[in-house]
């Protein structure tokens, strides 16, 4: 994880996840720490885009209040000091190499 260079009114100072290595076709546990000192609204989103190789893999939008609701939490999100975590589904293609390890990046805005 690394923080974009700039001045963000909400900073998020530690990603990390489990299982690492990510399996396709398993749940993926995420813990996100944030600092917020501007409210997040209703109709915020967030960007994910993943890369390998310097060529996008995938690009997901996502409602970000929405993905905070599911997850158990509260929005609109107040300034403050918060851990996040979820779980999610690691999506599988038939095309994924079987008994390889793949590295890729992904940026979140």
């Amino acid at each position: 994880f690394t923080q974009c260079t700039g001045t963000f009114p909400n900073e998020v100072t530690s990603f990390s996840f489990s299982p690492n290595p990510i399996i396709a076709g398993q749940n993926v546990t995420y813990t996100i720490s944030v600092d917020n000192t501007a409210t997040v609204q209703h109709g915020a989103t967030f960007n994910i885009t993943t890369y390998k190789q310097q060529q996008v893999m995938f690009n997901v939008v996502s409602d970000y209040c929405k993905n905070l609701i599911e997850g158990g939490y509260e929005c609109p999100l107040e300034p403050g000091n918060y851990t996040f975590v979820f779980s999610d589904y690691m999506m599988t293609t038939p095309y994924d190499p079987k008994n390889t390890t793949i590295e890729f990046d992904s940026r979140t805005e």
